[in-house]
């Protein structure tokens, strides 16, 4: 046998014996992949694996992972190599019109050994990342007959073709990777489903929390709002019996953090909210536009810019304008406190937007209203964000802030049936996100409320009678009401009202709502029988609006009411605009000679 023959022989044999090697080299590595699929559950770690095992098991530039979205019938990249993998990653995938597509709707795999020549390539993924696809293999991602997505290689090493046997194995790999992937979706599937479970338990205890928080504080300052009442009154009425000087200002010291008292209960009872919102249809840009316009001296003075980017095309909604402007001035003087007070100024963005809710556990197939305040302050730590709801909870000085304001937000957006959170990375500011069901407007085609008296029934000399429990609101309404030319009795409890309203014909009744013994409404409904005529001439006076059987009488009665701490100047004032009364020039009610009148349980 000559040289040259020996020659020949050996080259197939060597070419042969490569060939071999390669393919105990995949298997070997199909079997290795087969052992790391199974030891994990993290989508993203598992798809990230078989892609760089695709590549290497075919020798190729590339490799990429498409998912189908049932929903939408579209491939989603979910796991690509190279540089550009977040680019590529982003990019949305026809089933008709690329080769992916047409994997996934035959079932079957593909070899295209000349992209640019097929028209279901789908260019532009080459043109989002300047890559030039020459080859692609894919074959079909299955599960119990079911198609999930695709795999693909990109342009076999050295501008080989891809063979059947690159087929085989990809498809190899395909088996072990779909069986792995569907487990792992199906376990973050789980997982998210837990975390929704428990994110919506979490806002539920929050919630009820609140709830009971708030039945205590309205017990609470409906107890503040009686001596508030007769600390401003019995201040006010010395200040008309002083001479300006020191004791002047001591006295309006006192009528001042009175008054902020006032305030603080106010807070109080609007957190302690048991009762529906008044709903009105509202344009929520407008009262955003509204808030910054209130707020727009106290964001210039803390140097704070504020810009808008509101959609013109939010609809109406059945809301209560009054409450949510409440919870908008509460969100931007918390961002105008935090940026100020970190950086001496700052930037702060309002964005209103429709569409699916961020929350879709909580509101699932309906459509929200969404307002977005973003500042860029210095954040909220994380071990205080989940904390930022609670009530009396405050980052800010003592006497800067009660704690109420973020616990008022919650309860007012929940009443409307909405959500509200934030989120935030230290040093990165915060961004709270407010949420509101679109509830289609209904007009109120009712009149205004009528004035709480009629001015043609009372004069100057009206005779009042005052029923409430709290000697000392008694005393001092009593004082003021006569500085005012009325004629008033007075009494502690419901019984002692009842002889005098068989013996005198009122021109007003002022009773408290709750009692000891007969109460307010008891008081009411005894007239409602006796004389209809005084039952139309009484006005509650109370601190407990905000209990719930006080509310449905209220409703259910239409008897106006005036809400404690109500200061007798305010009083006075009501009177006056109705025509109960008569100012003097200078705005003091004028003097009258006549004595208090105090019958049943005297003063």
């Amino acid at each position: 046998m000559s040289a040259s023959q020996k020659a020949g022989d050996k080259t197939p044999t060597a070419e042969s014996y490569r060939q071999l090697q390669e393919q105990n080299r995949q298997l070997r590595r199909i079997l290795e992949i087969t052992r790391i699929l199974n030891t994990t559950l993290n989508l993203d770690t598992l798809l990230n694996t078989i892609i760089a095992m695709a590549r290497d098991i075919t020798a190729t530039e590339a490799a990429s992972i498409l998912l189908l979205e049932p929903s939408s019938g579209e491939l989603h990249f979910k796991a690509a190599t190279g540089a550009k993998e977040a680019e590529v990653k982003s990019l949305v995938v026809p089933l008709e019109g690329s080769i992916a597509g047409w994997i996934v709707t035959h079932n079957r795999p593909l070899i295209v050994n000349k992209a640019s020549e097929d028209h279901r390539h789908y260019q532009q993924v080459d043109h989002l990342i300047n890559f030039s696809t020459r080859s692609i293999l894919g074959v079909p991602l299955s599960v119990k007959n079911r198609t999930i997505g695709v795999i693909e290689v990109v342009n076999k090493a050295k501008d080989l073709p891809f063979t059947e046997h690159d087929r085989e194995i990809l498809e190899t790999l395909a088996a072990q990777a779909a069986i792995a992937i569907e487990n792992a979706q199906l376990y973050k599937n789980l997982q998210d489903q837990i975390k929704a479970r428990e994110e919506a338990q979490s806002r539920l205890l929050h919630t009820e929390k609140l709830a009971s928080i708030g039945q205590l504080v309205a017990g609470i300052a409906h107890e503040l709002n009686n001596p508030l009442t007769s600390i401003i009154g019995y201040a006010q009425l010395l200040q008309y019996n002083q001479k300006p000087g020191e004791t002047q200002s001591d006295l309006d010291i006192i009528v001042d953090q009175a008054r902020r008292a006032a305030k603080i209960v106010r807070g109080l009872l609007t957190f302690a909210r048991q009762h529906p919102p008044e709903q009105k249809p509202v344009q929520i840009n407008d009262i955003i536009n509204s808030t910054l316009n209130l707020l727009d001296y106290e964001l210039r003075t803390h140097n704070i810019t504020w810009r808008t980017h509101l959609d013109p095309n939010i609809p109406l909604t059945m809301a209560d304008p009054n409450q949510l402007q409440q919870v908008f001035v509460n969100l931007t003087n918390n961002a105008r406190y935090a940026m100020s007070t970190a950086h001496g100024g700052g930037e702060l963005t309002i964005t209103t937007e429709t569409g699916p809710s961020l929350l879709p556990e909580s509101l699932p197939d309906q459509p929200v209203i969404r307002v977005i305040v973003q500042d860029n302050g210095p954040g909220i730590p994380p071990d205080i964000l989940p904390r930022i709801f609670d009530p009396f909870f405050t980052t800010k000085s003592v006497g800067e802030g009660t704690g109420l304001g973020m616990s008022v937000c919650h309860g007012i957006i929940s009443e409307h049936k909405g959500h509200i959170w934030a989120e935030s990375s230290p040093g990165e500011g915060a961004t709270f996100f407010v949420e509101l069901p679109i509830v289609a407007p209904v007009l109120d085609s009712t009149a205004d409320s009528p004035p709480l008296l009629d001015a043609s029934t009372l004069n100057s000399q009206a005779r009042i009678l005052l029923v409430d429990d709290e000697k000392e609101i008694l005393t001092v309404l009593t004082r003021f009401l006569q500085k005012a030319g009325c004629r008033v009795d007075a009494v502690s409890n419901g019984r002692a009202a009842f002889p005098l309203l068989e013996q005198t014909d009122y021109d007003l009744i002022l009773c408290d709502i709750r009692m000891p013994g007969i109460s307010g409404p008891e008081i009411y409904r005894y007239l409602q029988t006796k004389n209809p005529v005084q039952a139309g001439r009484l006005i509650f006076i109370t601190g407990d609006v905000v209990n719930p059987a006080t509310q449905r009488f209220l409703e259910e009665t239409g008897v106006p009411c005036l809400s404690k701490p109500i200061t007798p100047i305010e009083l006075l004032q009501k009177l006056a605009q109705s025509g109960a009364i008569e100012a003097s020039p200078d705005g003091i009610p004028a003097e009258s000679p006549e004595d208090i009148t105090a019958e049943g349980d005297e003063l």
